[in-house]
């Protein structure tokens, strides 16, 4: 599975499993998930079980979720592209106002890779968040 096979929403929700688990070091949970989204935790819970269903999460009720190494792979390299996308808009063009997270989910990676010797952004193919402190790093995706 690729970062393309998932839409936009699932995308957001897997970034977050991934941003909540590393800067907690334990599993994310529902509540944290829910809030971080602004949804609700009974949409949460769902969106878990169809991830674990698609082996992208390991989720345990009442524990939380973890990325499974495939859902970090998809998950990085989507958070790669956003962050590229963002970059480029706002640091090239100068426009704010870019949907980065869907520009980004449909990037080729040869695309993407043009991209990034573009701006000369320093990760490759996938994101380092949130451990990476460079400046180019989406605000989301900072320690």
């Amino acid at each position: 599975m690729s970062g393309d096979d998932l839409s936009e929403t699932a995308g957001r929700y897997l970034s977050a499993i991934l941003v909540v688990s590393a800067r907690e070091g334990r599993r994310a949970r529902t509540g944290e998930l829910a809030d971080r989204l602004g949804v609700d935790p009974a949409t949460v819970t769902e969106r878990l079980a169809s991830f674990a269903d698609r082996e992208l999460v390991d989720y345990e009720r009442y524990e939380g979720a973890t990325l499974t190494d495939a859902g970090e792979r998809v998950t990085r390299e989507r958070m790669w592209k956003r962050c590229l996308v963002e970059n480029f808009a706002g640091d090239e063009l100068g426009l704010e106002d870019v949907d980065s997270e869907t520009v980004g989910g449909v990037l080729s990676e040869e695309t993407a890779l043009a991209l990034k010797r573009h701006i000369d952004h320093p990760c490759t193919g996938r994101c380092s968040a949130p451990n990476a402190d460079f400046e180019e790093c989406c605000p989301d995706y900072q320690a």
